[in-house]
């Protein structure tokens, strides 16, 4: 005489199933989570380097500008032309960007009446002067307010690096470029743009 019901075997097998199943779909879940957290953080840091980039192309194109106008100016002709010709692209040649972000910060000293300048009243600044609460005083701030750091925060550590490349010099017939930010360079999560 049969009985209604499950056997011993039977329940463990089937528990055994189940538990199984409920692993893979855990599994399959957290790595999704993940990925889209993933997806999501690269997303923003996208943005913040586009942000940037797009900062820093303004800011040296209206400087350069700024310096072009200026050395058609008799007092101060002599003095925009070194500035583009003896500073800014010897030090683009040395890789000296913290300098040239510098710049950027603040211009010449020697060239007080620059025609567009200033971009952020009351300072000379082409850059903005602060932004997600951070003061723009050099490359690391700069890139702490653009939040390309190693928690994706202001306080965090800059991971980016930034050449900001040299302006037209047609006496020399040096070509500009465009600034480059390479966040995290060397790692698989290498963005450069």
């Amino acid at each position: 005489m049969k009985t209604k019901g499950f056997t011993l075997v039977e329940l463990v097998v089937a528990c055994t199933l189940l538990i199984m199943l409920s692993t893979i779909a855990t599994t399959s879940t957290f790595n999704f989570v993940q990925a889209t957290a993933n997806l999501k953080a690269q997303y923003n840091n996208i943005q913040n380097i586009m942000a940037l980039h797009s900062a820093l192309v303004q800011a040296k194109m209206h400087y350069a500008t700024d310096l072009a106008l200026e050395s058609t100016n008799p007092s101060f002709a002599g003095e925009a032309k070194n500035e583009i010709q003896n500073v800014w692209n010897i030090w683009a040649q040395q890789n000296d960007n913290s300098g040239l972000i510098a710049r950027l910060i603040t211009p010449d000293p020697a060239l007080t009446d620059l025609p567009l300048a200033p971009l952020n009243p009351p300072s000379r600044s082409y850059l903005p002067t602060s932004r997600n609460g951070v003061q723009i005083t050099d490359m690391n701030t700069l890139l702490k307010a653009f939040q390309l750091t190693d928690n994706g925060t202001p306080t965090g550590n800059p991971v980016a690096t930034i050449s900001v490349g040299p302006m037209l010099d047609v006496t020399s017939g040096m070509r500009p470029t465009l600034p480059i930010i390479d966040w995290r360079s060397g790692t698989p999560q290498e963005i450069q743009f």
